[in-house]
């Protein structure tokens, strides 16, 4: 009898890294999307990811905002596996502002399916409008273009849970942002953010991943020259992976924020609800790659208006036998070698 052949395999890189890139967002803790898989005990990973964020928001009323610009939000990580299931992290953000270059293709599609914005007409393209939030004669939050400036830097932990295989993936994970960005450039809160939150992963199909994160973070207040007091909040997010061949696959991503500010206006106070699509590509375990684009679906005061996410997952020292794909789980059990009976000894004459 000829064996079946064994069930195809798909390398997964796990989610894309995405939060709320709204500008004046970045300056809180946002716990990244990520898988509920954790690094074997001594094994290093590298994520690196790099966001150009497209926003335009004007306001007048009770605060005055003029918001136009692009930001380039640049993450330099380290995953390190300390014991069995556990994981700790550091993340530090690098934030440049300036005119940009999406704002061509985002008139592009914006015209061809009939939902331009009217504000993009009162500034050129790829210009640097302005970043000024005011609430009468009080200065919220003001900056100018930036080049490459470290934002708040955020330590964090995970915590893989023990389940049956059949279960989901599950983690628990926890995080601290320190802060070391400068407030009054708009490039940290000036007060440290606590997090915690769920990681879960199920792999649906052989073909289809399933994602899903949930925290809550409570921010330290009160910020900036308004004393600004803040409520905790929650963000939420889902996606879908869809393997095409064995390393690439599509993306369908999913997110929810809502916002710490209780002002009154959605610039600041907004829910935010985003859609993405992209591809990622894992070259086995040792490197994936992820392009993303997010796309808002609420309004334009609350959100960045289109994000472009590129990410790259670089783990060096992963061997196959321990960490067979960058987001398989666990290595399935090797099958018992077969035994040869011994001899029956000769009968003695």
């Amino acid at each position: 009898m000829i064996a079946a052949p064994a069930a195809a395999q798909f390398d997964f890189t796990g989610p894309a890294p995405t939060r709320n890139f709204q500008p004046i967002q970045l300056i809180f803790l946002n716990l990244p999307f990520e898988s509920a898989l954790t690094l074997q005990p001594g094994e290093v990973g590298f994520p690196i990811s790099t966001a150009e964020i497209n926003e335009i928001a004007t306001t007048q009323g009770s605060i005055e905002s003029v918001l136009k610009f692009e930001s380039n939000r640049t993450v330099f990580g380290v995953r390190y596996g300390l014991l069995e299931g556990w994981e700790a992290g550091l993340d530090l953000p690098f934030i440049s502002r300036y005119g940009g270059f999406l704002d061509p293709l985002i008139d592009a599609v914006e015209s061809a399916f009939n939902s331009t914005n009217s504000e993009r007409d009162l500034f050129p393209q790829n210009s640097f409008g302005g970043f000024s939030v005011m609430r009468g004669n009080t200065v919220l939050f003001q900056a100018s273009e930036e080049n490459f400036q470290p934002g708040d830097l955020v330590l964090s932990v995970k915590r893989s849970l023990r389940l049956p295989p059949q279960w989901p993936r599950l983690a628990l994970r926890g995080a601290i942002k320190l802060p070391s960005g400068d407030a009054g450039a708009v490039l940290g809160s000036g007060e440290p953010d606590f997090g915690a939150g769920i990681a879960a992963d199920y792999q649906a199909l052989s073909r289809l991943m399933l994602y899903f994160n949930f925290d809550v973070v409570y921010p330290v207040g009160p910020i900036t020259d308004g004393s600004l007091t803040l409520n905790p909040f929650v963000d939420e997010s889902f996606a879908a992976h869809l393997a095409i061949t064995r390393g690439l696959s599509a993306m369908l991503h999913q997110a929810t924020y809502t916002s710490p500010f209780h002002t009154g206006t959605r610039l600041l106070d907004g829910t935010v609800v985003e859609l993405g699509l992209g591809l990622n590509y894992a070259f086995g375990e040792k490197v994936g790659v992820q392009l993303l684009g997010i796309e808002n679906m609420t309004g334009v005061e609350q959100s960045a208006d289109f994000t472009l996410l590129l990410s790259l997952a670089v783990r060096p020292w992963a061997q196959p036998t321990s960490l067979p794909g960058l987001d398989q789980g666990p290595a399935p059990p090797m099958p018992p070698e077969p035994t040869v009976p011994e001899p029956e000894p000769l009968p003695t004459p």
